[in-house]
């Protein structure tokens, strides 16, 4: 699952460069391959999220939602029903700029030396995502690039944020195909457990009758001495 996790990521990095490459064409003449490579990685994550866990990413509904988000993008684009400039780029700048974000909080604050390398990029690059999401909102106002140049760039960050995923997604054999070898060893795996824990409760109770028989002493050495005190005070009057 995580090949076919990382084959999806490499169709869309392949699909942005080759937007790159034909920058100066209309969306239009390219809406096709965009729509299928988008529509296939949808239903890749659909699936990998079936039977795996993608750790750093998100809950098991987070994913469905950006699997159906990819499959619906898709649908729309195969289907040409954004087929004005303004329009194409807003969509793409909005999934940009959330997929940016969902990176950014993926990990821990950003810590150039508490984090690992791993941490610090994946923070990086969710922030030059949403940076370049954003960007594509006010594209016309400012450096005004070609349409078919930006979703060449924004596919090429979604691919990498996908690929990252890719790298963390670990399998998870659904309960139905677990054999009764696998529930032996986990039982096994909790009985080990269950006796550790009661070894150290063991343990603390013994501790702890210890400690109970030390003041128990304690108190029987405090009321001999009182009652010998007792006693050679009575002595004395006597």
């Amino acid at each position: 699952m995580r090949t076919l996790m990382m084959f999806a990521s490499i169709l869309i990095v392949c699909v942005g460069t080759f937007c790159l490459a034909n920058s100066s064409v209309p969306f239009l003449s390219v809406a096709f391959v965009v729509g299928i490579a988008v529509l296939i990685l949808g239903i890749v994550e659909l699936i990998v999220n079936r039977v795996t866990v993608m750790n750093s990413y998100g809950s098991y509904n987070e994913v469905n939602v950006e699997g159906f988000t990819a499959v619906i993008l898709g649908v729309v684009f195969l289907a040409g029903q954004v087929a004005d400039d303004a329009a194409i780029t807003a969509v793409f700048a909005l999934w940009v700029t959330i997929i940016g974000l969902k990176t950014v909080s993926a990990s821990d604050f950003f810590h150039l030396r508490g984090n690992s390398s791993v941490d610090n990029m994946t923070k990086i690059l969710g922030a030059i995502t949403t940076l370049f999401g954003v960007y594509m909102f006010f594209n016309t106002r400012l450096l005004n690039l070609k349409v078919l140049f930006l979703i060449g760039i924004a596919l090429l960050l979604i691919g990498m944020n996908r690929f990252r995923i890719a790298l963390a997604i670990e399998y998870q054999k659904p309960e139905i195909l677990t054999g009764n070898h696998e529930k032996l060893e986990e039982a096994k795996r909790e009985e080990k457990e269950a006796m550790k824990k009661a070894k150290e409760a063991i343990r603390a109770t013994k501790e702890i009758q210890r400690r109970i028989d030390k003041i128990n002493q304690d108190i029987a050495r405090e009321e001999q001495m009182r009652s010998g005190n007792e006693a050679r005070r009575r002595a004395k009057n006597n």
